[in-house]
């Protein structure tokens, strides 16, 4: 991955795309991990061109400090256009605790009109959330794809009051074309792809992958999202909320901390390879408003600022569109169910695991 590099990439490290001149006025925008990074640049894009933000984050003390940069940054203070919540998507029951508080916050207020959910995780050491899994697993994978069910089940039924349809963005990576997936549906037979997963034993030394399970569970949530633009959609093949995923490209931020202090080695080839490569979070997360603007007909796209459309859709065919990465998209989006239906009962009552028919 290191030497995946392209001119693109490079052009991309020192050349700004410019921000959408189109406002946002009056539109309750979403970001999950809104305190730092990314999710923090966007948060003050959306509040300059006119958003009410929610920005969620899993101490107070730093939700406070962001909700202070973004006001001044974008120049809103005293003006009640940034909310922070708390969200540990380390859990389920935080992750429906905010869904239904955030529900509540805007029942009257025209409901949600953007979801960013630009959270995210890397882990160089094995370690399990209070659910059970993996962190790097139940943070980019599970949760957000329960965030994903609750959400668009929610921004589905608002859309006979809304003109247009409200957009779900979720920030992934390019790094899903990575994984190599041929053993994936033998693991699938011997206990689940999920559970291989989620094993110590099962732990690449760091010699190996400096980003252990980082590129595999940014596969798993590609194949829930695929499940989740197929529901956005009503019975005249109409996209009821617009689905898309965003890759930011290479950009500079804390999420990658945990690697770096492994070691003084790879403290200095990351810091190298940033400072060659690495565009700063608000170049980034310009990538977001832009997908926050999408039409109709982007629905279910996955863009890259490096790739083309077609570059894309060429390097994706083993894993997404290939007929053996179909049958393992299909296998994954039937564990991932199976786990959040166990867990989270009440995606049975609110059908918002459907497909066309009900999930058994």
């Amino acid at each position: 991955m290191l030497l995946d590099i392209t001119f693109r990439r490079v052009l991309g490290r020192w050349k700004s795309s410019p921000l959408p001149d189109l406002s946002f006025d009056n539109q309750n925008v979403l970001i999950t991990g809104g305190t730092a990074g990314l999710g923090l640049a966007a948060a003050v894009h959306f509040a300059s061109k006119g958003a009410r933000v929610f920005i969620t984050g899993r101490t107070e003390t730093r939700g406070r400090a962001a909700k202070q940069h973004i006001e001044q940054a974008a120049r809103v203070d005293g003006k009640d256009r940034v909310v922070f919540m708390l969200l540990d998507m380390g859990t389920y029951t935080s992750c429906m605790l905010f869904v239904d508080e955030l529900k509540d916050r805007l029942a009257t207020c025209g409901g949600l009109d953007v979801a960013v959910l630009s959270a995210g995780s890397i882990n160089s050491i094995f370690e399990k959330s209070p659910e059970g899994w993996e962190q790097t697993i139940q943070v980019n994978t599970l949760s957000t794809t329960l965030l994903g069910l609750l959400l668009l089940a929610w921004m589905k039924s608002e859309r006979p009051r809304r003109k247009s349809p409200a957009h779900l963005i979720f920030v992934t990576s390019r790094d899903h074309l990575y994984p190599n997936i041929k053993n994936w549906p033998i693991w699938a037979e011997q206990g689940g792809i999920l559970c291989h997963l989620n094993s110590k034993e099962n732990w690449p030394e760091l010699w190996k992958t400096t980003l252990p399970n980082y590129a595999n569970s940014k596969l798993l949530v590609m194949y829930a999202i695929a499940e989740l633009t197929k529901q956005a959609l009503d019975l005249n093949s109409e996209p009821q909320v617009i689905v898309r995923s965003v890759c930011p490209g290479i950009v500079k931020t804390d999420i990658g901390r945990s690697v770096q202090s492994r070691s003084l080695l790879l403290k200095i080839v990351g810091q190298v390879y940033f400072k060659i490569l690495g565009k700063s979070p608000d170049h980034g997360a310009r990538e977001f408003v832009r997908a926050a603007l999408s039409s109709k007909n982007e629905h279910g796209k996955f863009s890259m600022t490096w790739l083309s459309s077609e570059g894309y859709r060429k390097k994706a065919i083993p894993n997404m569109t290939s007929q053996e990465g179909r049958k393992v998209q299909a296998i994954v989006w039937s564990e991932i169910i199976a786990e959040l239906t166990a867990k989270v009962p009440r995606l049975y009552h609110d059908e918002v695991t459907q497909r066309g028919e009900n999930v058994q």
